[in-house]
Parts: C-alpha cells; sequence; structure tokens
C-alpha cells in the first residue's frame, strides 16, 4: 500500500480505539506521522455535524452514505445505518468474533458500546469503515489491473509460440495482426518491412484493412517520418488524426477507410530497422503506456521471427545450392583423366588438388593420330561455380578443335577467339598445349600465358621459351608454337600458378625457385609418380597448416 493509504488506516484506528499509533516497515523506520492529518479531520467532523443537517452533510435520513472512489472513478458507496437508543449486543456473536482474532471480548464489547453511543467516536467509526471500503476497492482495482498484465503477459507468450512454430512466415503474421486487433480492441493492423533497393516499406501481413486502402500507393522510406521516429530510441510514434496529420502520406485514404489514429511500433533486430507494426483505430485514442510496451515486446517478437525465418530460408537455399555444386563437381571430376595414358618411351603423373568443390584449373589427355598425345593444363580466371563453367566450355572447344585443325597455334587462336567473344573482359585463360610424337620423341607445345614448362636434363633445369598472351583478352592476337626434341632420362614438369603461389602463414610464396629445387631433387627418381609426389610433399612442407587459396595441377613427363 501507498503511505498515504497507510495513514488513512492509522487515523481511523486510532480515533476509533482511541488510542495512539504509528506504522513502521521491518527494519523499525516510521512511516505514518502521529497525529492525524487535516482532511482525515473534516471528513470526522462533517459526518459528526451529520446531525445537524450541514449542507455538506454524508447522512441520508439515518444512513450515512460514503463514496467508494478509485483513481478518481466512483465504483460504488458504502451505507451505515445507525439505530437510536442503547445497541441490543448479541454476546455469543462478539465472542466468536474476538476468539476468531484473538481479543479482548469484553475490550470488543466496550469499543462496539463506544461507537454505538458516542457521537465523535461514531463519525470516527464510519469514516474507518469507509476507508475499509476503499482499500477493498483499490486492493479489487489492483486486482483488475494484475489479471490486466497477466493477459498481456498471456497474449505476448502466446504470441511468441506461435511465431516460433515452423509454419510459414506469411500465415504466422497474419495470425499476429489478428491478435492485435483483438487484444488491444482496436479496427486494424499490419505488418510493413523495408524494402532498401526499392525505397519501400511493404506490408507483409494486415488485418481488417481493405484492398482498396492497402492499394492506396507506396509508403516511401525517404519521406515516412513517423517510421522515422519509430525507429529512434523511443520506439514507436502516435497519431492523433490520420486525416489532419502533416506527416500522413495519404490522409483522404485514411478518412474513406474509417481511420481516426494510428500507432506505428518500430520492429528492429540486433539494433537494424526492418519494419514496423502498425496500429489502426476507428476512433481517436490515446494509448497506455503499458498498451505501447505490449506493442513493442510483441513487435520485437515478430522481428525475431522473420529474421529467424530468413536465417533459415538462407540455411536451405545455401544447403541446396552446396548439394547442385556437389553434383556439379561430380560432373567436373568425370571431364578430368581417370588415369595417366599409357604412351610408349614415356612414363606420365599428374598431380590435382582443388582449392574448393568446383575448380578453374583442369588438365587432359588427347590421343591424336599416328602415334601423337596432346598434353593439356589450363586455368581459369577467379574460382568456383563462373571458373568451373569457363574450364567445361574450354575443354569442350579444345577438343572439337584438336580433332579437325593440326597446328597447335591454330587451335589456340580460335580458343582464344571463343574465348573473348563468349565471356566478360575481366575474364581469360591461361593454356599450356604440347603434343609428343612417340615416334620421333618430339614434344611440341603452344604456350598461352601459362607459367613456363620446365625441362629437367642432365640435372640442370630449364624453361621451355614462349611470349603469347593470355587467352580471352585480344581477338586478334596471333600465337606461335614451338618445339623441342627430348631424350632419354629428359623430365618436363607442367604446372599451374597454384604451385609456386601457394603461401605460408607469413604470407610468403613457394616461389618458382622452390619448384626448380623440388623438380631437380624429385627428378633423379625414374619415376615420374614418385617426382610428382615429391613436388607435393615440399610444398605441403612449406606451406605447413596454412589454407590453400588456390587450385594446384601439375603434369610430370619422364621420358624412358
Amino acid at each position: 500500500m501507498d503511505v498515504s493509504t497507510l495513514q488513512e488506516i492509522q487515523d481511523s484506528f486510532a480515533a476509533v480505539a482511541n488510542v495512539k499509533a504509528t506504522i513502521t516497515d521491518a527494519s523499525g523506520t516510521v512511516l505514518t506521522q502521529p497525529n492525524p492529518t487535516r482532511d482525515f479531520m473534516e471528513r470526522r467532523d462533517a459526518i459528526a455535524r451529520a446531525e445537524q443537517d450541514i449542507p455538506e452533510t454524508q447522512k441520508q435520513g439515518r444512513e450515512y452514505v460514503a463514496p467508494i472512489i478509485v483513481q478518481g472513478m466512483k465504483l460504488g458507496t458504502i451505507r451505515m445505518s445507525i439505530g437510536t437508543g442503547s445497541p441490543t449486543l448479541d454476546d455469543n456473536a462478539l465472542s466468536r468474533l474476538a476468539d476468531k482474532f484473538g481479543l479482548d471480548s469484553k475490550g470488543v464489547r466496550a469499543l462496539v458500546r463506544q461507537v454505538f453511543t458516542n457521537p465523535s467516536t461514531r463519525a470516527a467509526a464510519v469514516q474507518f469503515v469507509t476507508m475499509i471500503a476503499n482499500t477493498v476497492a483499490r486492493l479489487c482495482f489492483q486486482e483488475y489491473e494484475l489479471r490486466q498484465r497477466f493477459n498481456e503477459l498471456t497474449t505476448i507468450y502466446n504470441v511468441t509460440m506461435m511465431l516460433a512454430e515452423p509454419r510459414e512466415l506469411k500465415k504466422l503474421l497474419d495470425r499476429t495482426v489478428r491478435a492485435v486487433c483483438e487484444v488491444m480492441d482496436v479496427k486494424a493492423a499490419s505488418i510493413r518491412l523495408i524494402d532498401i533497393e526499392n525505397d519501400q516499406l511493404v506490408i507483409k501481413a494486415v488485418h481488417n484493412l481493405s484492398d482498396k486502402y492497402l492499394n492506396k500507393g507506396p509508403i516511401r522510406l525517404g519521406i515516412s517520418a513517423i517510421d522515422q521516429v519509430a525507429w529512434s530510441p523511443r520506439g514507436y510514434e502516435y497519431v492523433v488524426n490520420m486525416a489532419t496529420d502533416p506527416r500522413v502520406q495519404y490522409p483522404e485514404d485514411a478518412a474513406r477507410e474509417g481511420i481516426a489514429s494510428m500507432i506505428s511500433i518500430g520492429m528492429r533486430y540486433k539494433g537494424r530497422p526492418i519494419g514496423v507494426l502498425r496500429v489502426y483505430t476507428a476512433t481517436e485514442r490515446a494509448f497506455e503506456q503499458y498498451e505501447i510496451d505490449l506493442l513493442k515486446a510483441i513487435a520485437a517478437q515478430a522481428s525475431a521471427a522473420i529474421e529467424h525465418t530468413r536465417l533459415l530460408e538462407d540455411q536451405l537455399a545455401s544447403e541446396a545450392m552446396e548439394r547442385q555444386i556437389k553434383m556439379a563437381a561430380e560432373v567436373q571430376q568425370r571431364m578430368m583423366p581417370s588415369g595417366a595414358p599409357n604412351i610408349p618411351g614415356v612414363d606420365v603423373a599428374y598431380t590435382y588438388v582443388p582449392c574448393f568443390d568446383l575448380a578453374g584449373d583442369f588438365f587432359d589427355f588427347i590421343e591424336l593420330p599416328d602415334d601423337n598425345y596432346g598434353f593439356v593444363i589450363a586455368d581459369v580466371s577467379g574460382k568456383g561455380v563462373p571458373a568451373s563453367l569457363v574450364m567445361a566450355s574450354v575443354r569442350a572447344a579444345l577438343r572439337a578443335q584438336v580433332d579437325n585443325v593440326y597446328y597447335l597455334y591454330e587451335v589456340i587462336r580460335r580458343l582464344n577467339v571463343m574465348l573473348y567473344r563468349d565471356t566478360k573482359p575481366t575474364e581469360f585463360v591461361t593454356l599450356f598445349y604440347g603434343v609428343f610424337d612417340a615416334h620421333t620423341k618430339r614434344f611440341t607445345y603452344c604456350n598461352a600465358g601459362h607459367p613456363p614448362a620446365l625441362l629437367l636434363r642432365d640435372g640442370v633445369v630449364s624453361e621451355l621459351p614462349s611470349e603469347n598472351m593470355v587467352l580471352g583478352i585480344d581477338p586478334d592476337q596471333q600465337y606461335t608454337q614451338n618445339f623441342v626434341d627430348l631424350q632419354s632420362g629428359d623430365s618436363i614438369l607442367i604446372y599451374t600458378d597454384g604451385l609456386p603461389e601457394a603461401m605460408n602463414f607469413e604470407r610468403q610464396c613457394y616461389g618458382t625457385e622452390c619448384v626448380i629445387s623440388a623438380f631437380k631433387v624429385g627428378g633423379k627418381s625414374n619415376s615420374a609418380q614418385t617426382t610428382s609426389d615429391h613436388l607435393l610433399w615440399d610444398v605441403r612442407r612449406f606451406v605447413g597448416l596454412s589454407s590453400r587459396s588456390d587450385d594446384l595441377t601439375m603434369i610430370v613427363m619422364k621420358i624412358l
């Protein structure tokens, strides 16, 4: 209870019992003043003068009448009838009452006689009973408010559980705005979400608004001053009259719809505005703070549900994309050779380590007429899906050209024109295409901007020279081819830039010098596979546990 109520109880009790009293808290601190308040004395005197029919009397006939008022609202009255003469007391009833509350029955009987015989005490008793009635009324009102708060919490809980259900978000939001209308007893409600690209607040859920009103026109973010306030730390903005407020974008439509007032509650997720919850009333209405707090809580729950649904949709889309990528990676793997070719007089091995499921590197072995064998290795700019698609088109075009074109430089020229026509300006391909003649052991090659192939002969490593440009940049570019006559014991290494550009934790590249050094050591073996494995082991030793940033592909040819 508040201190004023405690003071009134104390004064009434003191007057009736003819004692002095004070009320303290648990620690002994006095909460009330020892003397009756002026208001209490004036009311007691007014009741005592009721017998003389003073204008401000509260007496009606032989009844004393007092209103029961809570927060300025009259809830009822209390009436006390006072008889004449000596009162007739029921001793048995008084004894039972005294025993029930642990009181002295003689004291209770004396107190009751005093109330009915002493006019001054009688006035205090009337005031005491009135005070008790008002106290009970306050408690009832508090119970009513408590039930209201309970209903609000129940609503929040129900909305929370409803939004947490794994169902379609649109239906849940529709149910939310309908629940808001029912709990708040308002005309309509809606949820609008931000569309940054179109500078709009897009309707996502609505209850009890006509299609004509909903299609009145877009709510522009840039000029929606009401919603800007709703997204501020205040959290809401109230419009008393939708037809006259200059901030309203469509006042005539609001008037035709029968909307008087509106409150806009900002919807935020982790501090970021995502939309608004709007509540509309048919008559002008000022919302209580507890109603605003309730709407804020509902808006917060709806915001979380919306974002969680978006995250779930993104997750599902990501999982679907991942499945598609894995399927594409399987297709891409089938494009790669399943094993090294069996070429008389040559031992061939390869290493292929993609950075992601889909790679931009590719290699191929092509069997040609007259014991000729093609060796292809290429690196597409970029990574992931775009690079893999370009890779697939280059492989298909190359295969188509080598069946009909003899000269390597012409094959590469046609590939260049095709790539320039079918790819973006930022996309290009480096490619090495060589043909080994098993009869003459001549290796003819055309290098289009790819890292130079390395020749290991008698312990010395040299680069196979080439000055051609990458593919896909200049459609008029002309390409040249070179050749080298191989000898028994020679080894050739063809690789992509993922080998020399592999980095360790200190952001240092493996480098061409390390490639050459490892090729020298590994090339001492009589096995191409051993040479390839040594190169891979050495680059992994250098990189350590650092994650790869590029595909790594290499082909080793060892002349027997």
